[in-house]
């Protein structure tokens, strides 16, 4: 598939070779709005496997679809309901150590497991008042340590369990402005020792210690969470991914693009612009990178999956 002329000005606009980095080159995409297998609606939550497959949370389709590294269809699981291996609003995924697919239900207040086939293996629910539990399951995380971390939306904060599921406690509080105060976050993401999350409606990051304490945030002004469309600024802040460099790749919603940065904060590239050509976005939720670096990206408006070459740099 050829690039548009929009898409190929926005890459040149995207202030990538300005920071000294080339923007990744868009490669192809895959689905169309629909309800039969390989169409998405709505997609949100993105994951690629140990063996290259990409899971696409198919959140208006209340399931998961699996493709292989180019989007051709492979399977599919789940149906809308409340029972195992059934979903209300599956939004997020990630995957262990040993294959197993993560599923966060916004609408279903847990998290299912599943193997790579589409099995059910176990789940952690989030019901009632307690402590350890959760109210809309927008993102999770699981560790190298297989520690589990949850994204709890409607009550503003990050819920932390061991890998059986045991409660271990809770990280962040609601709020907007200062550190450690978190306003609908939505995802999460892993550096050494240091969990990162999309603070996504404070329009920011924020690094966190694993019990909680801030380590930096940015996004805006000093990471106040002030929205804008200025480089290095976010109009919510949904979706994340790492690659192996410890590059912070951020989807920003309402800006139609995704921005990259360091593991400090420090502004790298942007690329994708509004649009439906190949390289443009309507809102894009989520992203993640595979083993040999190619970048997917669930381009959610547009009801589906872009992938792009790896980032590069350029200069000596």
């Amino acid at each position: 598939m050829k690039i548009g002329a929009v898409a190929a000005a926005a890459l040149v606009a995207s202030g990538c070779t300005a920071q000294g980095w080339i923007a990744p080159e868009p490669l192809g995409s895959w689905g169309r709005s629909g309800h039969a297998p390989g169409e998405l609606f709505r997609p949100t939550g993105i994951a690629v496997g140990l063996d290259g497959t990409v899971f696409v949370a198919d959140t208006g389709n209340d399931r998961v679809q699996a493709f292989d590294a180019d989007g051709a269809f492979v399977r599919t699981f789940g149906e809308s309901g409340e029972g195992p291996g059934q979903f209300r609003r599956p939004m997020d995924l990630d995957i262990d150590d040993v294959g197993q697919v993560y599923v966060a239900e916004l609408g279903g207040d847990r998290i299912q497991v599943f193997t790579p086939r589409g099995e059910v293996v176990r789940m952690i629910r989030g019901e009632g008042t307690p402590a350890g539990s959760f109210d809309g399951a927008a993102g999770v995380l699981v560790t190298p340590g297989g520690e589990i971390y949850v994204a709890d939306f409607y009550r503003h904060r990050v819920v932390r369990f061991k890998s059986g599921g045991e409660y271990l406690g809770v990280l962040g509080i609601p709020g907007r402005i200062l550190p450690g105060r978190l306003h609908y976050p939505t995802d999460l993401a892993w550096l050494p020792n240091r969990l990162v999350v999309a603070d996504a409606y404070n329009n920011r990051v924020q690094v966190m210690t694993p019990e909680g304490d801030p380590v930096s945030r940015w996004g805006g002004p000093l990471g106040l969470g002030v929205p804008g469309s200025r480089a290095g600024w976010f109009r919510v802040a949904t979706g994340l991914a790492i690659d192996t460099s410890g590059r912070i790749y951020v989807a920003d919603f309402e800006n139609h693009r995704i921005q990259v940065f360091d593991d400090q904060g420090r502004l790298l590239c942007i690329f994708g612009s509004q649009g439906r050509e190949l390289g443009e976005f309507e809102r894009p939720t989520d992203l993640d990178i595979a083993e040999d670096g190619r970048i997917y990206v669930v381009d959610f408006g547009n009801d589906r999956v872009q992938f792009f070459a790896p980032l590069g740099q350029g200069g000596p």
